[in-house]
Formats: C-alpha cells, sequence, structure tokens
C-alpha cells in the first residue's frame, strides 16, 4: 500500500474513532444518571468494537489492547453481570481519556506512543470481576450484530480548510458583484442592468447556501459539559447535574471555536462559586444536586445563548466592599451604584472574589478576559442574579463574522462600515431641530430620543479627522447599542446597508481599538469597520451615560414628549406616505428577479426567511394590479413588523426620509388602508395602516394561516 492511501486511511480513523469518543463520553455520563441503560450499554459496546475492529487493520495494537479492555467490561455490563459503580464510570472515563491521549500521538507522529496503558488495562480487566448483579433494562438480544457510524449516501466528509477557500473564495465573489452592481447604476444600460440583476441574485444564493455549510449545531462544544461538569462537581465536593435546550442551534464554525473557552469558564465560576455545597443547601431549603442550565436560541439575527444557575446568587454589597478594597473604586463611587452596576463590576480587570486561589476559578477570576474574548467577536455578555436564588449569563453573539450587513457612513471625506448588529436606528436633524434637541449635561453633548437622554460622540473628533462641512444645517445620528446602553454616533452623511466581506487589518492597526477590520467597497476603494465596542472603551461613553442616567428629560426645559420617528416614502401616484419607524425592521433594495410568485401571492428570501411581500401599488392604486415579475428595475422595500411574529415587506416607490416629527391628525382616513392625514414638512402625508393593508392584501397573514 502507497504511504499515501496509508496517511489517509489513519486520517479517516482519526476522524471517526474522535466521533466515537464523543458520543461514548455523552452515553456514560447519562449511564450513571440512570444506573444502566441497556440501549446506551449497546451504544458504548458497539463504539468501542468499532475502534477496536478498525485498529487491527492499521496496526495499533496498545489502542487495540485498550479498546478491548473496555470492550470486555462493557459486554460484562451489557449482560447484567456486574452493577453499574462510580468507581467503574471513574474507569470508563480514564479510559476515554487515555484512547483520545493515544490518538493524539497518533495524529502527530503517523506511530503510537511509547506511553504504557498495562496499569489501566488491568484495572479494567478485575473490574469484571466484581460479581455484583443488578436488575435493570433487559439487555439487547445476543444475537445483535455490531457494524461499523458507515456515512450515509447523502452525506459526505470535507475537509475545514477546503470550505474555509470555498468561503474566501465567495467573500471575493462578493466583492467583486458590488463592484459590477456599482458599474451597472453609473452606466445605465438595460442589458448590463438585467444581467447584474441576476448575478446579485445568484450569488446572494451562493452565498447563502456556502454559509450554511460552514454552520455547526452548539451541542458539538456542548456535549463535552456534562464531563466538565461532573469531574468540577466531584472535585469540590458538590452536587451539579446539567440541562440543556437549543443543542441543534447552529452558527459558523469560527464562532463557535471562540466561544469554547468563555463559556467552559462561565461553567467553572457557577459550579465555583454558583452551586452552594450539599449541607449549605439543605440549610437554606434548597433541594440536592444543584442545577446548571444552558439554553441557546435564534433571535433578531443573533443566537443568544443563557447559562444559568440556581446557586447562592451574587451579593452587590459585598462585591462593592471586594473592589472599594482592591482599590477599583471609591467609596463615594460604590455609594451610587445601582445593583446592577455593581454586579458588573466582576468585568474589570483584576477583579476576584476569592481571597484564596483554588483549584476552580471564583466569579470574577479572569471575566475580563471572558467578556473581552466574546467583544471580539462582536457580541456582548451581561449579568442577571439574584441574591439566594442564582445567576444567569446571557450572551448575545452573532451568526457569523464573514459576510455581515453593514451601514456605509462617511466622516472627513471617507467612508466607514458599522456592523448593523449594534445598530439601533438613524436620526436625521434639521437646523431647528439640532438647536431644540441637543444639550450639554456635563459637558458632554446629548441628544433627547423619546424620553431616553443619549450620549453623542462625534466620529471626526475620535479619529481626529476634518470635518467635512462647517455649520452643518443637517446632522445624521447613528444610535448604536453596546451592551444595556445606548449612544449617538453623529457622521457626515449616512450612505445605505450592504452585506460587505470582513479583511483583517494590516499590523500596524492592529492596536486601534476602534477599527474592526477593512472591507472592499462597490468602487474598489477600502472602507475601515469601525468597532462600536472599542469606540464606546476609547470614548469612555459608558462613564458619561452613567453620570446622566439620573437625569430625567423632564429636568430639561421644553422636552417636546409627543414627537415621533417616522419613515417617509413615496407611494402609488406619487402620493407622500409614511410609517412609524418603530414598525420598521430594516430597508431593503433588491432586484425584481428575486421576487417570487406563491400561489396568488408575492414573496422574497431574506436572511433564511421567505418574507410575504406587497405592492402599495396594488392597496392603493386605482389601476390594473402590477405584476412584480414583470418589472425590471430594483424594488425598494420597507421590512415592517406590525406584530412579533409577524414580518412583511412593502413594495414603495422610493425611500425618502426619517424625520422626527409631532403627528397631529389633520385629516381623516382619505381611504381604505390609512390611518389618518397629518402635516410633515409642509406636505399633507398618509400615515399606513398596516394591520389595514395587510387585511386588505392577504388576511391570512394576520390570522396566523399563513404557511410561507
Amino acid at each position: 500500500m502507497e504511504l499515501a492511501e496509508i496517511d489517509d486511511d489513519i486520517e479517516a480513523f482519526l476522524v471517526e474513532s474522535y466521533e466515537n469518543l464523543d458520543r461514548i463520553e455523552q452515553d456514560i455520563i447519562q449511564l450513571e444518571k440512570e444506573s444502566g441503560n441497556g440501549e446506551e450499554l449497546g451504544r458504548i459496546y458497539r463504539s468501542l468494537h468499532t475502534i477496536k475492529g478498525n485498529c487491527g487493520f492499521l496496526p495499533f495494537p496498545k489502542l487495540e489492547a485498550l479498546a478491548h479492555g473496555a470492550e470486555s467490561l462493557l459486554s460484562s455490563l451489557r449482560d447484567r453481570n456486574l452493577a453499574i459503580t462510580p468507581q467503574i464510570i471513574s474507569t470508563l472515563l480514564q479510559t476515554i481519556d487515555s484512547i483520545r491521549e493515544m490518538l493524539s500521538a497518533i495524529a502527530a507522529t503517523r506511530m503510537e506512543s511509547d506511553r504504557d496503558y498495562t496499569e489501566l488495562i488491568e484495572t479494567l480487566t478485575a473490574l469484571q470481576q466484581t460479581q455484583a448483579t443488578v436488575t435493570a433494562t433487559p439487555s439487547p438480544q445476543s444475537g445483535e450484530t455490531f457494524d461499523s457510524e458507515t456515512a450515509s449516501d447523502s452525506q459526505i466528509r470535507v475537509h475545514v480548510g477546503l470550505l474555509d477557500r470555498v468561503m474566501n473564495l465567495v467573500g471575493e465573489l462578493v466583492l467583486v458583484r458590488n463592484q459590477i452592481m456599482t458599474l451597472s447604476t453609473n452606466l445605465q444600460n438595460s442589458n448590463l442592468t438585467a444581467a447584474c440583476q441576476g448575478l446579485n441574485l445568484i450569488t446572494g444564493e451562493l452565498q447563502e447556501q456556502v454559509m450554511k455549510t460552514r454552520l455547526q449545531p452548539i451541542n458539538i462544544i456542548w456535549q463535552k459539559f456534562p464531563r466538565v461538569i461532573r469531574d468540577l462537581a466531584i472535585a469540590s465536593g458538590k452536587q451539579v447535574q446539567v440541562s440543556m435546550l437549543g443543542v441543534d442551534t447552529e452558527l459558523d464554525r469560527t464562532i463557535i471555536a471562540a466561544i469554547k473557552d468563555p463559556l467552559t469558564h462561565l461553567i467553572r465560576n457557577c459550579i465555583d462559586h454558583g452551586i452552594e455545597l450539599p449541607a449549605e443547601r439543605t440549610a437554606s431549603g434548597k433541594s440536592n444536586p444543584g442545577h446548571i442550565s444552558l439554553h441557546a436560541f435564534h433571535e433578531s439575527g443573533k443566537v443568544n445563548i443563557e447559562i444559568r444557575d440556581d446557586g447562592r446568587g451574587i451579593d452587590p454589597t459585598k462585591i462593592k466592599q471586594r473592589a472599594q478594597k482592591l482599590g477599583l473604586i471609591d467609596a463615594s463611587q460604590a455609594q451610587i451604584m445601582s445593583d446592577s452596576q455593581a454586579i458588573d463590576l466582576i468585568f474589570l480587570p483584576g477583579f476576584s472574589t476569592s481571597e484564596q486561589v483554588t483549584n476552580l476559578s471564583g466569579r470574577g477570576v479572569g471575566m475580563d478576559i471572558v467578556k473581552t474574548n466574546i467583544e471580539k467577536i462582536n457580541g456582548s455578555l451581561e449579568i442577571y442574579s439574584q441574591l439566594g436564588k442564582g445567576t444567569t449569563f446571557k450572551m448575545k453573539i452573532p451568526l457569523t463574522l464573514t459576510i455581515i450587513p453593514a451601514l456605509i457612513v462617511t466622516s472627513g471625506g471617507d467612508r466607514y462600515a458599522i456592523p448593523q448588529l449594534s445598530l439601533q436606528e438613524l436620526v436625521r436633524l434639521e437646523a431647528d431641530a439640532i438647536v431644540n434637541n441637543i444639550e450639554m449635561l456635563y459637558d458632554v453633548p446629548v441628544y433627547r430620543l423619546r424620553g431616553e437622554i443619549i450620549p453623542l460622540i462625534y466620529l471626526h473628533q475620535v479619529l481626529q479627522t476634518q470635518e467635512k462641512t462647517a455649520n452643518l444645517e443637517t446632522l445624521n445620528l447613528v444610535i448604536l447599542q453596546v451592551d444595556n446602553y445606548r449612544f449617538g454616533l453623529v457622521v457626515d452623511t449616512i450612505e445605505d446597508i450592504f452585506d460587505i466581506v470582513v479583511k483583517p487589518l494590516g499590523q500596524q492597526l492592529k492596536t486601534v481599538s476602534v477599527f474592526a477590520g477593512a472591507t472592499i467597497l462597490g468602487d474598489g476603494k477600502v472602507a475601515l469597520i469601525i468597532d462600536v465596542v472599542g469606540l464606546a472603551k476609547q470614548t469612555g461613553v459608558s462613564e458619561k451615560q452613567q453620570q446622566i442616567t439620573s437625569i430625567s428629560v423632564a429636568d430639561i426645559p421644553d422636552a417636546p414628549s409627543d414627537r415621533q420617528m417616522v419613515l417617509l416614502f413615496t407611494g402609488p401616484e406619487a402620493a407622500p406616505m409614511g410609517i412609524p419607524l418603530t414598525k420598521a425592521l430594516r430597508l431593503e433594495k433588491i432586484p425584481a428577479t428575486a421576487v417570487e410568485q406563491v400561489a396568488n401571492h408575492y414573496v422574497f428570501r431574506h436572511h433564511q426567511q421567505i418574507l410575504p411581500l406587497i405592492d402599495l401599488h396594488n392597496i392603493f392604486s386605482d389601476r390594473h394590479q402590477r405584476q412584480l415579475e414583470l418589472v425590471t428595475e430594483t424594488l425598494e422595500i420597507a421590512i415592517v413588523s406590525p406584530h412579533s411574529k409577524l414580518s412583511v415587506g412593502l413594495v414603495v416607490d422610493r425611500i425618502v426620509d426619517i424625520v422626527a416629527e409631532s403627528l397631529t391628525i389633520t385629516g381623516i382616513p382619505s381611504r381604505p388602508g390609512i390611518l389618518f392625514c397629518t402635516l410633515i414638512q409642509g406636505q399633507i402625508t398618509e400615515i399606513i395602516d398596516i394591520d389595514a393593508v395587510i387585511q386588505i392584501a392577504n388576511p391570512y397573514l394576520l390570522s396566523g394561516s399563513y404557511s410561507g
């Protein structure tokens, strides 16, 4: 056999063996809980049998002998000749660790190591001599055969390096697509425009499918936690159970790799300083064992992960006292801190609640590193704790870091990209509104946004660039969210939202905390990507927010309370129309070729969802119904959500602006689908009744009967 063929065989053996070990470990942990489930015993036996059988072909005699010893012990357990004891469980887990150790040596050198495992094999053999029978679920039939996790014909194994290469090529294709779309807009050639729309559609679908190939269930890392929790609980003299919900929640493999260590650290802290000792739990009326739950789910384009324990909780008073002792805050700061602000102190570098270092991490030890690592992937981490009841860590992370939607803005003549994940809303202020709505509090410029006072940051000042124009007649604000506070970023202009390809920064810029990467725009020029968390830290906006949290809008004279943000657009017959911005999720431009027809209704694909489309021409125009699939130009879509479980796309003629206005009713509804008429910027504007429009277009949507 050729050397290359042997190497391929070893690689395939390693992949299959690691998969078997992961399943074996999970089943052993479950076996300990259920004290002898025949199904799990059978699975463990089959997996060990497969590893042993494969070793004979390569050959790896040491690994074969160890697997055989464990297989023999499992055979006795399966035949009900032995009772399952803690010693047997621990020895089986030790065997799994040793097999992993042997596989690591094989992966590195393509041969077995010199380490001797005779003592462990003798222990496995000795355990079989213990004649303690047990009555449990029936064992598998004696005639059961065990075949070697053969891959289904519908699946193949692909090296991750190849997937990374394909993803990089798709990223380059997206950049070229953006450039061609920009050229098409400038050239105004109908044939080129049609071809570009097809390219745009195909590229988008290819991008979506390739992204799916990189998605992995979070169980890839969660499956290791029952073993970790078991070992840590034994080491600390505690009793802990774990439950998992949302194990099939998928996210990009790069994100999974990035959150593995932070999640492990949080779980270690839950066991060390969260869950109490059995005697303490009994004294406080709690049941044993303690409980840790992991919950993962998708929400608003992000992955949410919650780690909850039912332990003693975090005492804000003790946290403040400890922080003062460490010199991190002074007495005056501690006095005005809220409980939630005090709990957040555990994220400060150098903070620890432990007087002595233990084998496990004390709550707070290294928590600054955990939070920093989460923020590096544009995620956030929050803590909610109730004294005596327990603590919950809530993590929000993006699905992927490679291709992301971002808002393009300009400052000082240069363009920058802001990841949409941090984007809350956009505000445009005219001259009068600038004077009336922006104040100075504690030497900090602030903007009053619907009852909330928001500190402002001027991007050109942070970057130390020249402001594009003096005496601006308009002010563009990008409202951003970081952790549990918001701030407004003042920029020169706001362009549009595009899918961008994230490129790493050069060595010279890696130390600049306000940038997270770079991208190439449609015109071929480079734009730097703003690191929203880094920007907030550098400017101290969180401290500014704390300074003004005690200030209410009522403390500022002449604060208008009836203004609302309104999305303005033109509808059929160039009619001025609007909807409250609170109902709008996102603005999109899509080619008409992306529209599909399902039965008598139009839909389009939006980030792995199929959203229904409503053409306002078909609602308000007296002319015959338009057929969207025959419209050749780009469609402007306002994605609106009248209810939490329903989103639809409204096809409008042209998005005009987003303004803050007092929606004073100046006229009754002029026609069905209109809520009322009001005066905005000197024009009579119809405010759309979204529920009524949906009822006219497709009443099944409101009834919940829509199957798209």
